[in-house]
């Protein structure tokens, strides 16, 4: 079904009024659907909102603590609520802190775990901030180079660029060569999956989901053997890295010391965000940024291919769609009606 953008808009500020101010509720409405005109269908950022929403609205106790609070580094303690909820206020506490200190880290820790990275980071390139945000996507979901069984979390990734005159450059991507929810997709359409994307029990590549699953320990998040981007050594090595930012370095488990089954609070995210302006360098970066994208443009294509930049399509299916009614599922309505009375 499909509902105009004011209707949803306003569903989502009035959800949110419920746990933070009307400024703080419109702004997350506004990067809601911003992401969402952005990334749908492949990926809903506004179910993630939604779901945020939902699991906020159970907590009594709505405090977030600030477990380490370095000028530099934050570590956030959600208490188990939805953080898109807080966007505005970790977006305005980065922009803040990177415009004294040039560099910000925050990690977010026992929170719904950040299910869509790209509203994270777009907001921030909209600000001017160079931004960088990274989930554990784990458990039980990609297997190491050579292997056999899904050990890593698909582990996303996202980064945000600002350009010049507001323009941004946003990119949102798995660090597995195919998300977790294709390989399960696959399996629930009978659908194979594309080549090399997977591998069975021997570690041979199949197309066939039934062989590159494992439902043996959990019945509703069973273990996928996805391999790493690139199928290689070296996207196992990004895999690898977006692990252990994720946990050891922020003090959360590991995917192989999560529960067998989903449990959001065990999902570790971090953000790191570049300030060009408090680094002095906004007017290099504004303009390198810009003679890249020419050169890379100007580059002769391959044939009946398009060379493009990161971000590019991204930017052309927002401008398309910018005043255009969202498509929406009927259920997902329902749910989001029933937060706003």
């Amino acid at each position: 079904m499909k509902i105009s953008q004011e209707e949803i808009r306003n569903k989502l500020v009035n959800s949110a009024k419920q746990f933070v101010p009307a400024e703080e509720a419109n702004y997350m409405a506004d990067e809601t659907i911003e992401a969402y005109l952005r990334k749908a269908p492949r990926t809903n950022p506004l179910k993630s909102t939604i779901d945020d929403l939902s699991a906020t609205k159970k907590i009594e106790n709505r405090e977030i603590k600030f477990n380490v609070d370095l000028p530099a580094f934050v570590e956030i303690d959600f208490n188990k609520q939805g953080p898109l909820v807080y966007i505005k206020k970790m977006h305005d506490l980065i922009e803040q802190r990177s415009r004294t200190n040039g560099i910000t880290m925050v990690s977010f820790v026992n929170s719904q775990s950040m299910h869509t990275l790209h509203t994270w980071v777009q907001g921030l390139a909209k600000r001017g901030i160079m931004a960088i945000a990274v989930c554990n996507g784990g458990p039980g979901a990609v297997v190491p180079h050579n292997g056999t069984k899904g050990l890593f979390g698909t582990n996303p990734m996202a980064y945000g660029i600002p350009g010049k005159n507001g323009e941004i450059f946003c990119v949102d991507m798995a660090t597995s060569e195919i998300p977790y929810f294709e390989i399960m997709d696959a399996y629930k359409n009978e659908t194979s999956l594309k080549d090399r994307s997977a591998v069975d029990e021997n570690g041979l590549f199949t197309t066939d989901p039934k062989k590159a699953l494992d439902f043996s320990k959990s019945e509703t998040d069973p273990v996928s053997n996805i391999v790493p981007m690139g199928g290689g050594y070296k996207g196992y090595y990004i895999v690898y890295l977006m692990e252990v930012l994720t946990s050891a370095l922020i003090g959360m488990p590991t995917s192989p010391e999560m529960s067998a089954d989903f449990v959001p609070e065990e999902h570790g995210a971090i953000i790191i965000a570049f300030n060009p302006e408090a680094m002095g360098t906004k007017d290099k970066f504004d303009q390198s940024v810009e003679d890249l994208h020419l050169a890379i443009k100007s580059q002769k294509s391959k044939t009946g291919e398009t060379v493009i930049y990161p971000g590019e399509n991204n930017n052309k299916k927002f401008i398309e769609n910018k005043n255009e009614a969202l498509e929406i599922d009927e259920s997902l309505n329902s749910k989001l009606e029933s937060l706003s009375e």
